[in-house]
């Protein structure tokens, strides 16, 4: 039996060029705050940035897996996708240049994860800082500040652009929109709103609670759907479920005692119950 060994899905660019190398790190998620897996592509050639990955994992009890000759108890499955570092850069800017400007390797600074700086300032460009901050130019020094109104016109941008792909689905998102469409007399209008909720909940995993509501007012959504109360983290959630199913099978409640239903007494029995009103008992004859 071997637990050492993974199983990842590949998209076949990402492992067919040669002049690349991969290697799995860990770096602090933008909305939980947690560790998370991430994969980095280093390409060699100058001229091809280098690539960020999230890992998503697939895991179900009772599997395993089969690799020539031996079996690999650890049957979870790895699925890497491309993530904009622009998300894991947010928080960081945001924390560290919401007051001045700052230079990028004083930004990207996390002591708990110490690869932060180097793969951020490897795979951001500074075309696309200055997409969420301002450049600020003395001399050879480069430093950013953070432009929270250039933040939210990104995130506005990135879920207006995800809204019409998802739109084009198929999935339980479009068969909403489809029974909207039946439903709705405006119809255009109304599916346009639901494929931007859809994208606008896709992009909050990525940010954080404070940063969700401030995107909810400038995507312009009611109050009442704003994600303020959506999730303080993936484990707080996961831990609330399993609290709520635990006391619902030890059953923490009062049984209700329903009153008594009131016996229907038949005419017949109203009948003799009156001719017996007058009479004695047979055991009443016996007494002295």
């Amino acid at each position: 039996m071997s637990s050492n060994k993974f199983f990842f899905v590949f998209k076949d660019t990402l492992i067919d060029n040669g002049d690349s190398s991969l290697k799995i790190l860990t770096l602090r998620n933008p909305a939980t705050k947690n560790p998370s897996k991430y994969l980095l592509r280093r390409n060699d050639s100058k001229e091809t940035p280098s690539v960020l990955y999230e890992v998503n994992c697939f895991n179900e009890q009772h599997r395993s897996w089969f690799i020539d000759e031996t079996v690999c108890s650890n049957g979870k499955i790895f699925i890497p996708t491309p993530i904009d570092p622009l998300f894991l850069a947010l928080p960081y800017l945001e924390e560290h240049c919401s007051e001045k400007a700052v230079p990028l390797d004083q930004v990207f600074v996390d002591d708990k994860f110490p690869l932060t700086t180097s793969v951020l300032v490897e795979v951001l460009e500074s075309s696309r800082i200055s997409l969420i901050a301002d450049e600020k130019r003395a001399g050879n020094i480069v430093a950013y500040k953070y432009n929270e109104t250039k933040a939210l016109a990104w995130l506005v941008a990135k879920c207006k652009r995800l809204s019409r792909v998802v739109s084009k689905q198929d999935g339980p998102a479009a068969r909403s929109m489809n029974l909207i469409k039946e439903e709705k007399e405006n119809e255009l209008e109304e599916n346009a709103c639901v494929a931007l909720q859809t994208a606008y909940g896709i992009v909050s995993d990525y940010v954080s609670l404070e940063v969700c509501r401030k995107l909810s007012v400038a995507l312009g959504f009611p109050e009442d759907e704003n994600i303020s109360k959506k999730r303080k983290s993936a484990v707080d959630l996961e831990s609330a479920v399993l609290k709520k199913i635990k006391k619902e099978d030890i059953h923490e409640t009062t049984p209700i005692k329903l009153p008594a239903a009131e016996k229907k007494v038949s005419a017949k029995a109203k009948a003799l119950a009156k001719a017996a009103s007058g009479s004695k008992s047979i055991s009443s004859f016996f007494k002295k």
